[in-house]
């Protein structure tokens, strides 16, 4: 008797809905997915490649390859710290004023030709470059948010942070948290 051949099996990632590193709890907020083509190769371009003496006049982490990277789920617009996990663990922490900004095309999502000139957007130039390579060696790198509220009201009246900065939210939980995607210092 002949059976139809089963479907093919769910995608069967799994990730903790939280994480806590410092005695801090960062949410899930899925997976970073990087843009494929039809065939499920990794898409990516080196937006330096052509120009004269590009391997004389630019770091490594200038040249690429790059990728279109987008996280699985919408990420808020409010100051944070974020994690970026592989297999299980915290590869790199990081801090933005504004984490929609950082996790859109116009941030990490995507690096122009300009960008990868400046020495301002190293960080980001380097993440694209590990995500990416971490996706074509076929592994996930999932991000998790520890997100912080604006200051207020309290704030602009009295001076006073109303609560944490995230530059020393992020500089505490790097201090027990030093991943392997960390620039030596």
């Amino acid at each position: 008797m002949d059976r139809a051949a089963a479907p093919p099996p769910a995608d069967e990632h799994w990730a903790p809905d939280h994480l806590v590193l410092a005695r801090r709890v960062f949410a899930y907020a899925g997976r970073l997915v990087v843009e494929r083509d039809q065939h499920g190769q990794v898409i990516s371009h080196a937006p330096l490649a052509g120009m004269a003496a590009v391997e004389h006049r630019y770091p490594a982490w200038a040249r690429g390859p790059f990728g279109r990277i987008d996280p699985e789920r919408a990420i808020p617009s409010s100051p944070g710290v974020f994690a970026l996990v592989q297999d299980g663990t915290t590869r790199y922490v990081g801090h933005s004023s504004d984490l929609g900004r950082l996790f859109s095309p116009r941030g990490l999502g995507e690096i122009s030709r300009r960008e990868a000139q400046t020495s301002r957007y190293e960080e980001r130039c380097r993440l694209n470059r590990l995500v990416v390579r971490e996706a074509v060696a076929g592994r996930v790198v999932e991000l998790y948010l520890l997100v912080l509220s604006r200051p207020g009201l309290v704030h602009r009246v009295t001076g006073r942070p109303a609560q944490e900065r995230a530059e020393d939210v992020a500089a505490e939980v790097l201090a027990a948290h030093r991943g392997a995607w960390h620039l030596p210092g």
